[in-house]
């Protein structure tokens, strides 16, 4: 059963993923989520980290300038949308992480989704400074971290429209107060759904995972990256968005087609947003 932050984070999530916008007849991704590193500092037991000779942490991070090409094609685009730097990481962990942030500053709502490991008050005020409007804190300890974040971000000036916390200090029978998936068949914890691979998804009508190396995966579930769409290097947003493979996947996830690897594997819902992305996508790949 989902808590009622994580309720609250999905609510929230749909106000910007619904907000559709068109360039060229196609419609544009909502949500773009970044993975800026390799590093994590911890090993949750639901996630494929805690494996570390499947996924050991690594000391690779996003260069700052491929993130400024990002940022340059967004802002052609008139992104519209929402970043967020989460991925399969702690952003934090990122050397260059506050100049990182500053790059998109300009571009369009930024959000990061961290442990709060490193947020110091001192780094709090660097970041929204540099223009991360909102913080995703999922607190792993216990219930005492609530009124230490809370006071942490008061003292900065932020109130509870810059921040959400997120319990996630709870045992598997509760599944650890989120909403548990496989990662795509990468993990096997707690009270786990079936996979349907009849059922519908909707990660590509509405969504970018965007690599530390500029990879464009196929989404946040898929940790082993099985599928690649392209390189931002090299390409354009628009090049890697609107091309045959990408949408030779929205078609068969869309219609309820999960046949190809990973999704085959794969027990996320997939459905929680994206519904009017993927009404206007549905006539354009049929």
């Amino acid at each position: 059963m989902l808590n009622e932050a994580t309720k609250s984070n999905l609510r929230r999530k749909s106000v910007y993923i619904d907000d559709v916008q068109i360039i060229d007849d196609t419609p544009l991704f909502s949500w773009i989520d970044i993975n800026p590193t390799e590093l994590c500092n911890r090993k949750c037991v639901f996630c494929p980290r805690v494996h570390e000779e499947e996924y050991p942490n690594q000391q690779l991070h996003m260069d700052l300038g491929l993130a400024q090409k990002i940022a340059d094609d967004l802002i052609k685009l008139n992104y519209q949308g929402v970043i967020v730097f989460s991925g399969f990481g702690e952003p934090m962990m990122h050397p260059q992480f506050t100049e990182l942030v500053s790059i998109f500053k300009d571009v369009c709502r930024l959000e990061i989704v961290t442990n709060g490991d490193f947020l110091k008050e001192k780094k709090i005020t660097e970041l929204h400074q540099a223009g991360l409007d909102y913080f995703v804190v999922s607190m792993y300890d216990g219930p005492e971290q609530r009124a230490k974040f809370n006071e942490k971000f008061s003292n900065c000036g932020l109130d509870e429209s810059h921040y959400i916390l997120r319990d996630r200090w709870h045992n598997e029978e509760d599944s650890f107060g989120l909403k548990l998936t496989n990662r795509a068949g990468t993990i096997n914890v707690g009270d786990q759904a079936p996979i349907d691979v009849k059922h519908p998804c909707y990660y590509t009508a509405y969504s970018l995972t965007l690599d530390w190396n500029g990879d464009v995966l196929l989404c946040m579930q898929d940790w082993n990256r099985k599928v690649k769409f392209g390189n931002l290097h090299a390409q354009t947003l628009m090049d890697v968005w609107t091309s045959r493979y990408y949408n030779q996947f929205r078609k068969k996830l869309l219609n309820g087609s999960r046949a190809c690897a990973p999704c085959s594997g794969c027990n996320t819902d997939g459905t929680l947003h994206g519904h009017e992305h993927a009404k206007i996508w549905r006539p354009i790949i049929k």
